[in-house]
Parts: structure tokens; sequence; C-alpha cells
């Protein structure tokens, strides 16, 4: 009877990461970038010694044990392109990641190409991040041109001529869900994902840039919605199970007085 209340209690609580990734997908609908997060879960077995009649090991035997949930792991399916009316947005057509530098040096990749001229003239985010890869904006170029192809051009203002500010790169993994989130949408490489591997937009399985345009979030609500049931109702279920198991532990005690 101990069993099933174990049992019962980590059911309870992978279910509950469940429910809570589904939220959490749920709030960054509109996230620009985002990636849905996914629970993967992992049968939880007991090995136990069988013995015969006269008390000797016979075979081993495999018992339940319950389940737990494992690490969140991301889906980078693609999401929706929306033109956002910002020349400075870029969206990702296809597979990669833009690289960005953290403030402690580290390198982190994201989807979500929603960028800024910073004070030194280089394409940031909002939250700080510079885009590696070394473009400079000098002061007298009043307009950007980033091609399919990643190639960044300038317009200086008084002659009107385009100039070649640098090239983008995009970054992939050999297994891209194992990436680890940082928050904000950005990532970094972890063992399972694999280092970065780099190339032009448009090369080498990479996708192209649509300047002017955001990719939104990958989450759809009516399969977010249909998995919320599907916990809900197992978490149900490990609670009835929980509760069940305290009603036969109570009669138990009953009878011994």
């Amino acid at each position: 009877m101990i069993d099933a209340l174990s049992i019962a209690a980590s059911g309870l609580t992978a279910n509950q990461a469940w429910i809570d990734s589904i939220s959490n997908n749920v709030a960054n609908m509109q996230t620009v970038g985002y990636k849905r997060s996914q629970v993967d879960f992992h049968d939880m077995v007991r090995q136990s010694q069988a013995t015969d009649a006269g008390g000797r090991p016979t075979d081993q035997m495999l018992m339940g044990a319950g389940i737990r949930a494992g690490a969140m792991s991301q889906v980078f399916s693609p999401g929706t392109i929306r033109e956002s009316g910002n020349a400075l947005d870029v969206a990702i057509q296809g597979d990669g990641f833009f690289e960005v530098a953290l403030a402690t040096g580290e390198l982190a990749y994201t989807r979500a190409g929603r960028f800024h001229l910073d004070a030194d003239g280089q394409l940031a985010l909002s939250t700080g991040q510079v885009l590696s890869g070394g473009v400079r904006v000098p002061p007298d170029v009043s307009s950007l041109e980033i091609k399919q192809d990643g190639t960044v051009q300038g317009k200086i203002v008084e002659t009107g001529e385009l100039i070649d500010l640098g090239q983008l790169h995009l970054a992939s993994f050999g297994s891209a869900e194992n990436l680890a989130k940082l928050g904000d949408g950005m990532y970094r490489p972890t063992e399972l994902s694999g280092s970065a591997t780099y190339s032009e937009p448009g090369r080498d399985g990479q996708g192209v840039l649509l300047q002017g345009y955001v990719e939104m979030s990958n989450v759809n609500l009516i399969d977010e919605m249909s998995g919320l049931v599907l916990a809900q109702r197992a978490y149900q279920m490990n609670a009835r199970l929980l509760q069940a198991g305290d009603q036969i532990l109570e009669t138990i005690n009953n009878l011994r007085r």
C-alpha cells in the first residue's frame, strides 16, 4: 500500500510539471521567437529478488515504481512569419539561430530577431545582447538593407551610395531540441545539443533572412488545450489513487484498535 502512495505521488509531481509547461506555452503565445516546450516522461522501475518456497532466490523481478518528468525539451517547429514594419526586425525563414553575446561574454542563440542599433552602431536585442558578426553602422548611414543571404548594406546620407557593412551568419546544432533555455527567447548549447556550426543564410540547409518581419511563437492553442485536458485527467486519477490508498490505510488502522 505504501508503494501505491509513492506511485501516486510520483504521478502527481510529473503531471504538475506537464501542466506548468502547458501554462508557460500559452502565456507566451504572442512572444516573438518563442518555441514551445514539452515534458518527456520516464518510467521508474524497481528491481526485486523473487524467492521459492524454501526462501532461496530465483528470478529477478522488475516492478513499476511510478513515473518522473525528465528535462524539458524545446520544439523548434517554425512559427508564423509576420510583417512588423520595422526595418531592423529580421525573421529566419527556415532553420538556424542568431548568435548574440551576453553581458558575461558567453554566447547565446535566439530566433527572436527584433533588433535596434545601440550606441556603438551594432545590432542588438531590446534586452541589450549584441548580435555577433562584427557589423557596425557608421553615423552617416541613413538606412540598412539586410538581404536574404545575410549581406548587410547601408546608404550614406549625403551621397545616397550603398556600402557593404558586413555579413550575417546563422548557427545550427546537431540536436537543437536539447538546447538549454535561458529566458527572453535565448538558448545556450549543451553536451547533448552539440556545438554551433555556422554558415551563410540560404546555404548548408540554413534558412533565409526576411527584413522587416518577425517570427511569432509556434504555440498552437488547440493542441495546448487538448494536452491540458489530458494532463488534468491524469492528475485527477493519481489524486484518486492517493485518496484510495489513504482510506485503505485508515481502515486497516481502525481494525487494529
